[in-house]
């Protein structure tokens, strides 16, 4: 049945009365013309097979070939306590359907990245990406469905990269020795240096807090929004190797409340 979706209109809107296909709209008296969306209402368009279900889906996209995919919050997350750390997995699950709405597969089956399903997206040569919000990651996937790279990391229980190593034990008799030794700036085993002060909870992009979108430029790059906890915005170079960031939680420029939608025009620009 064909159907007829009616945007509303906003005074900012107003520069939509270009568009063609447009009904009217009455605003102070003014007559304005209000863009139309023709569309045809697909019901049941998706054939899952029996037993399978679809959970709250925060993601959609379509590949060259008209192939479907469906990242959907689906399935049961199972929590694991390892050391320090909370390990969660299994939450989400990726499907593919063809062009028809017929079920091909899963992808990522079991796959530990597969938590808490945000977005999945298909870039220009048919890979797929993936952003998961509770595992803060980012996947790619080829078209077949291996898994190419991932992005982002969870925070480690030592900070490597500020580590500081105890001090040397001072010579024996030497007079001050232990005092010497805690100005060496170890100050005791396993202790860790004062981390220099990083906007997020990322150093140098490395990891992400609640994810929610990727995008990519002409030259293959990377942006990922870095949403509800960093409140930036990450650039890679295609290898997934970190170049720059931008943004942190605030009001003013360059500062973002949830960045959560994310899209890379051909001149490379970046919408948040």
């Amino acid at each position: 049945m064909k159907r007829t979706l009616t945007l509303t209109l906003s005074i900012a809107a107003l520069l939509l009365v270009a568009f063609g296909g447009s009904t009217s709209a009455q605003f102070g008296g003014a007559q304005l013309a209000v863009p139309e969306i023709p569309f045809d209402s697909v019901p049941n368009f998706l054939k899952l097979p029996d037993g399978l279900y679809l959970g709250e889906v925060p993601g959609v996209a379509t590949n060259s070939k008209g192939h479907v995919f469906v990242y959907s919050r689906t399935g049961t997350t199972t929590a694991t306590l390892g050391g320090s750390r909370v390990f969660t997995h299994g939450g989400s699950r990726l499907f593919e359907f063809d062009d028809k709405g017929t079920y091909v597969r899963e992808i990522g089956v079991g796959i530990y990245g597969f938590v808490f399903a945000h977005v999945v997206r298909i870039d220009p040569q048919d890979n797929i990406w993936v952003v998961d919000e509770a595992a803060n990651l980012v996947m790619k996937f080829d078209p077949n469905g291996r898994i190419l790279m991932t992005i982002g990391r969870k925070p480690e229980s030592i900070n490597i990269r500020n580590f500081e190593p105890p001090a040397p034990p001072a010579p024996a008799g030497r007079a001050g020795g232990a005092a010497a030794g805690r100005e060496g700036g170890g100050g005791g085993r396993g202790q860790q240096a004062a981390a220099p002060p990083v906007v997020g909870a990322g150093v140098e992009g490395e990891s992400f807090n609640r994810p929610t979108d990727v995008g990519w430029d002409a030259q293959g790059n990377v942006f990922v929004s870095d949403g509800y906890g960093n409140s930036r915005v990450v650039k890679y170079d295609k290898n997934g190797v970190f170049l720059k960031m931008v943004g942190h939680r605030g009001t003013g420029p360059l500062e973002f409340n949830t960045p959560h939608g994310l899209a890379v025009d051909a001149q490379g620009n970046v919408y948040i």
